[in-house]
């Protein structure tokens, strides 16, 4: 749901809690808790002239997975509705207005653009983190910023940085109250100056796989179990060159699973060959 299509917060939350599963049923009790108020002053706000406070409102961004961005947005709609002269509520009017505009000038570059633009590719391709919560996106599990921090054990905020960054970028959009994957294009090319960055942070992220191969022993029978393996070879140049060629058809017949296959989870694969 797009909440920047909304001047007023109550409709916004009304219909929120309407698209939710059930229609939402016991929704305002789990706000209530987590504002740690009583149920009823949340339908107040929603039906009648009561507002939640500045602070509450903070912590309901969290709650409804909002973006950094959706979160200031949120702010403007509630300070207008608690605004106490009608010149204050003009002055947010205009605030709010000219905070739409820029999302719609945002929106309307990134749809101009079918890649990505070099800084956002620093970005994108600083830390592990933003690839792995990209991919994340894809699956049908991990769509709010909490379920994301679980699964790469990092902090919520950190998941709600990382999610409105790719939202900026237009690498990822926001539909239904859920994440889901963009359409713009990211390819890296090998003479990027960010490629080397790129394959270190993988190859940083395998060592810290291995590391955890004793947590990973420990899971049920079901799991992934992690595979490495490093070998040092002696063999001629011709014969050199013949296992590469087989390395990258299996990368080729891989990319071809992955491309018919469904997405409930995210892997790392990494696969290296080059003379010492």
């Amino acid at each position: 749901m797009d909440i920047y299509k909304y001047r007023n917060y109550k409709n916004y939350l009304n219909d929120y809690i309407k698209n939710l599963p059930y229609s939402g049923r016991g929704y305002k009790a789990k706000v209530a808790k987590e504002l740690r108020i009583h149920t009823a002053y949340v339908s107040q706000v929603l039906n009648k002239d009561a507002n939640f406070t500045l602070e509450q409102t903070i912590e309901l961004g969290a709650i409804l997975s909002l973006t950094k961005t959706e979160e200031e947005y949120l702010l403007l709609l509630v300070q207008k509705a608690r605004a106490g002269s009608k010149k204050l509520e003009s002055y947010f009017d205009k605030q709010i207005t000219s905070f739409v505009e820029n999302q719609k000038k945002l929106k309307n570059r990134l749809e101009a653009k079918d890649e990505i633009d070099k800084l956002d590719q620093q970005t994108y391709y600083s830390s592990w983190h933003y690839l792995a919560v990209h991919a994340l996106v894809s699956t049908d599990k991990y769509h709010t910023p909490q379920a994301i921090a679980e699964r790469l054990r990092i902090s919520t905020s950190k998941a709600r940085e990382i999610v409105e960054f790719l939202l900026s970028a237009g690498i990822i959009e926001k539909s239904n109250n859920q994440y889901e994957i963009g359409s713009r294009d990211i390819h890296l090319s090998s003479d990027s100056p960010m490629i080397s960055k790129h394959h270190t942070n993988w190859r940083m992220k395998a060592i810290s796989s291995l590391d955890a191969a004793t947590e990973n022993e420990e899971e049920d029978d079901d799991s992934f179990e992690d595979m490495h393996y490093s070998g040092i070879i002696s063999v001629t140049s011709d014969d050199a060159k013949k296992i590469k060629d087989i390395l990258i058809k299996s990368i080729q017949t891989s990319r071809k699973i992955i491309g018919d296959s469904d997405t409930d989870e995210i892997f790392c694969y990494t696969l290296d060959m080059f003379k010492i």
